[in-house]
């Protein structure tokens, strides 16, 4: 159901003009000492945030009113952090523990519905995705690499398993809500993604003045460009030596684009089994170009002559800052895309065998 707000719930008076506002206010137990509290605006887009309102706390107490628009936040208070998520006309409340732990933002609807959200998520994760990694923890430790290599086929599936559960969350319990915005992060862009372009024209609808309601179309508009069956979008970067390596370059052969980091273990797991697959295939045309989404050169440079990754590679060594991930809708790791040799997208994620077999199979329709 949409969370209707009335217009002027909202409005406050910033530089001879009207704008969008809420309210933030605390009276925190004595662990707190009297200090700085900070607002700043969350960019899921730049990974950054930036701040956007001041308070000092004194004798536990502080209270200022954001003149934001919905969005997602982090509320500093000390070496205290949070996130939460705020909307027009909210007036919103900060506790904390005796003992000055666990900070809390509580009293705005869309805030209550993150909450739900973020528990549902963390439970999500703990249910379908950490049993798998800690069995091929201790398979590694164990030396089973071909116990490994089918756990890690189940991780992939578990991990879908969660994106399409926190996406099934999102269309029962978010729509008309700010978290909408918090809750893209990790949508499944392959998985009802047509309810979820539905649900945010909704909120552009309701709220047409929100920067927030702008990203979120703009998330759909990157999900439809990487849909199976399209054609990739453009990749193109400096290589580990220096000079530009292109996907462009790779037209005509079966392309596995692979986003990495060095200091991602799932990551250099794959690289292993990367490795036959490429030695297997290559002379039949079949490529990998991997982007890191590593900041140290040297750490990423060091991994791949440590996991024999013998494939093509390029990063602006941005980080999660990368536009080279974002023009993918890349939020985590590892994520692949295999392209046929006209480019076009035939299969996300896949991992050992079918992995395998969908390049097998690639590379024999294209002869």
């Amino acid at each position: 159901m949409l969370l209707r707000r009335t217009l002027l719930a909202g409005l406050a008076l910033v530089g001879g003009g009207l704008r969008a506002a809420f309210e933030l206010s605390a009276q925190l137990p004595a662990a707190f000492a009297d200090g700085p509290v900070t607002v700043s605006r969350e960019s899921l887009e730049a990974r950054e945030s930036a701040p956007v309102a001041t308070a000092r706390l004194v004798n536990g107490r502080f209270s200022l009113r954001v003149a934001e628009g919905p969005g997602l936040f982090t509320l500093g208070v000390g070496d205290a952090e949070i996130s939460f998520v705020a909307a027009d006309g909210q007036a919103l409340r900060v506790a904390a523990a005796a003992d000055g732990g666990g900070l809390r933002v509580e009293g705005g609807a869309d805030q209550a519905l993150f909450a739900a959200y973020e528990a549902l998520r963390s439970e999500s994760l703990a249910r379908w995705v950490r049993p798998v990694r800690e069995a091929i923890a201790a398979r590694q430790a164990a030396g089973d690499e071909a116990a490994v290599a089918s756990l890690t086929e189940k991780e992939v599936a578990a991990y879908r398993a969660h994106r399409r559960e926190l996406n099934d969350f999102t269309l029962a319990k978010l729509r008309g809500s700010a978290a909408l915005y918090a809750a893209s992060l990790r949508w499944d862009g392959d998985y009802r993604l047509e309810e979820l372009a539905a649900a945010v024209r909704e909120f552009g609808a309701t709220f047409p003045e929100a920067e927030i309601g702008r990203l979120l179309e703009a998330r759909i508009a990157r999900f439809r460009v990487t849909a199976i069956g399209a054609v990739a979008p453009a990749l193109a970067g400096p290589g580990p030596e220096g000079g530009e390596v292109s996907l462009a370059a790779l037209r005509g052969k079966v392309v596995l684009v692979d986003f990495w980091a060095s200091w991602c273990g799932p990551c250099r797991l794959e690289n292993r089994s990367y490795a036959e697959l490429y030695r297997r295939h290559r002379a039949a045309g079949f490529e990998i170009l991997a982007v890191s989404v590593d900041q140290d050169a040297r750490g990423w440079k060091a991994a791949m002559a440590k996991d024999g990754a013998a494939w093509r590679h390029l990063s602006d060594l941005t980080g999660w800052k990368s536009p080279l991930a974002a023009r993918y809708g890349v939020t985590a790791l590892p994520a692949s895309f295999l392209l046929d040799r006209d480019g076009k997208i035939i299969a996300k994620d896949l991992r050992g065998k079918p992995l395998a077999a969908a390049v097998a199979a690639a590379l024999q329709a294209g002869r």
